[in-house]
């Protein structure tokens, strides 16, 4: 079976391969000179209209860059900035240009107002910002729960005067940052199309693809460390027990890949309605199978998997980190049940994967 996109994965693994990568685990920061790499070959703009400093093409493009960067064992800012920041600031018409983004959700109470000068500011809050240290530029969805009060997205500077950002990190290495904001300058503002849902969505999709990328990391060097592996004059892999857990290995594997697969297929497809289900699917899938591959992946390595320097580490804490990253298993297997019970869908439809027309859509809530 041909790879999607088998010539981006595989010019993104060039890349990669050429700047090298530190896979200590906790990483001490994004892998630079892959980030530079990338961002020169043009690839960070990939999903991204040209007219808005990006280099076009589409979602599962910038995808199958996302996944071949994960399998190898790369930190990069893809899913914020590229698939999630930059489309985002597109949408609303802004450009980023040369400047580097992370996503931020601000809290409900979250305003934009007017200085007696007529310069925008921001008060408010965003909790939980992915990569906030590490871009020089948030772009910020304001969706508040008043019907009465629409969408927007703010652009601005987490150095500037009024953001007061609080530091933290995930399990990976990778900054998560708390920002409180107090008439902080707006550098750009706009009405935005895209509400916290479909933001979420689209966020749940991109990570489902990074763990199924994860996953296939795990399987491979856990395959390849079998095999290699002799004891008791034989390579582990000979091993009946060994084979079973390497066969469920490589089975969950396989599920996550062809999960996601279906769901980027669904979502370039036209359809919303099986989109919608696809990527509920598809982070159901990856989410709960995550913890399973993690441990086959340590319990055939044994004790040498566990080290802060061994590779492994990499995608086994980054399957871990992501299981619950824009919503855990049981959140997205209750948009699920809500598509199968209020949205009209059948279930034997959604098990082979058979369309007929249905009506009415399933509520998937705020992704916040």
């Amino acid at each position: 079976m041909t790879t999607p996109h088998a010539e981006l994965r595989a010019a993104t693994q060039a890349m990669i391969e050429r700047a090298g990568v530190d896979t200590t685990t906790p990483a001490t920061g994004v892998d630079g000179g892959v980030w530079t790499a990338l961002t020169e070959a043009g690839f960070t703009g990939i999903g991204i209209p040209e007219d808005h400093d990006g280099s076009g093409g589409t979602l599962a493009e910038a995808l199958a860059v996302v996944s071949a960067a994960v399998t190898g064992g790369a930190l990069t800012m893809l899913v914020e900035h590229t698939v999630l920041a930059g489309w985002l600031a597109a949408r609303c018409g802004i450009s980023l240009g040369a400047h580097t983004a992370t996503i931020a959700v601000a809290d409900d109470g979250a305003t934009i107002r007017d200085t007696d000068d007529g310069r925008p500011v921001l008060h408010g809050s965003a909790r939980a910002v992915v990569h906030g240290p590490d871009a020089d530029r948030l772009v910020i969805l304001l969706d508040p729960a008043a019907a009465d009060r629409r969408p927007a997205v703010a652009v601005l500077s987490p150095t500037a005067p009024g953001v007061v950002g609080t530091a933290g990190a995930d399990l990976i290495g990778a900054p998560v940052a708390d920002y409180d904001f107090d008439a902080a300058p707006v550098e750009s503002y706009a009405a935005s199309p895209v509400d916290g849902t479909e933001l979420g969505r689209r966020g749940a999709l991109a990570y489902a693809v990074a763990s199924a990328a994860a996953a296939r990391a795990v399987c491979d060097r856990t395959l390849g460390y079998a095999g290699q592996r002799v004891q008791f004059g034989r390579p582990l892999s000979k091993f009946q027990a060994v084979q079973q857990r390497l066969a469920g290995l490589a089975a969950r594997t396989a599920l996550m890949e062809t999960a996601t697969e279906t769901a980027v297929a669904e979502d370039a497809g036209g359809d919303p309605d099986r989109a919608r289900t696809a990527v509920a699917a598809a982070k159901v899938v990856t989410a709960e199978s995550a913890r399973e591959i993690a441990a086959a992946g340590h319990q055939l390595h044994g004790a040498i998997g566990f080290t802060s320097e061994h590779p492994l580490g990499r995608s086994t804490t980054a399957l871990l980190t992501w299981r619950e990253r824009y919503g855990s298993e049981r959140r997205w297997a209750g948009v699920l049940a809500c598509h199968i019970l209020e949205g009209g869908a059948d279930v034997w439809d959604l098990v082979t994967g058979f369309h007929h027309e249905h009506t009415g859509a399933a509520g998937e809530g705020n992704n916040r």
